[in-house]
């Protein structure tokens, strides 16, 4: 998965602002990634030191000062994304250019892996013959779960047959053998395989 930068300009005050203008100033003199950046460093600084004046004058000043200051902030704004898109181009996805920047990486979604095996499961006995309803807590990652039973040792892996597919946490089981005490398992299915079997239990249909 490719690296990207993340701006979020609208969430910065003034100040945050003028500090992220430095930093990038700083990062990216001499760094021989950005040899022909869209806005040239004298710029930047030279808009950084506006800001900074605006930011001073605006403190215990009218209200067109602070009206000037909110339009430096907004040219500084439109300055970043500009710069930040050359530097996105630049880089094409590479953390470590991009990082060097100065500029903030946005957070990489982490793949999930194989679905752990259900925490919680449970099955009991509905009141009508041949059905066992089963209950299971929800897994992360996971978009299926398979229902397990086996009628005869549950230590022997071949003993165990999947008799429901299901995207639901609760799942009535039918045609079962009336009050025969079977085992029942839960594991659950995701993008990367299927997890390993939740604890079994034991239930029998009416």
């Amino acid at each position: 998965m490719k690296a990207n930068i993340k701006l979020s300009l609208f969430t910065l005050i003034p100040t945050a602002l003028l500090v992220l203008i430095r930093h990038v100033i700083a990062q990216m003199t001499g760094n021989a990634n950005f040899a022909t950046p869209a806005i040239t460093l004298a710029t930047m600084a030279t808009l950084a030191d506006k800001l900074e004046t605006a930011i001073e004058a605006a403190i215990n000043g009218t209200q067109e000062d602070r009206l000037f200051r909110d339009e430096v902030v907004l040219e500084c704004r439109d300055m970043l994304r500009t710069q930040a898109d050359y530097v996105r181009t630049v880089c094409g996805g590479n953390a470590v250019k991009l990082a060097s920047s100065g500029f903030q990486l946005a957070k990489q979604r982490e793949p999930i892996g194989v679905p752990t095996a259900p925490g919680e499961f449970m099955a009991r006995m509905t009141g009508k013959p041949g059905e066992v309803e089963v209950r299971l807590e929800s897994v992360r990652g996971a978009h299926a779960y398979h229902i397990w039973v086996c009628a005869t040792d549950p230590m022997v892996s071949a003993n165990w047959k999947v008799v429901a597919y299901t995207t639901r946490v609760k799942t009535v089981l039918t045609g079962l053998e009336s009050y025969k005490p079977l085992y029942f398992r839960a594991t659950a299915l995701g993008v990367s395989g299927e997890g390993a079997p939740s604890a079994n239990v034991v239930a029998c249909a009416a």
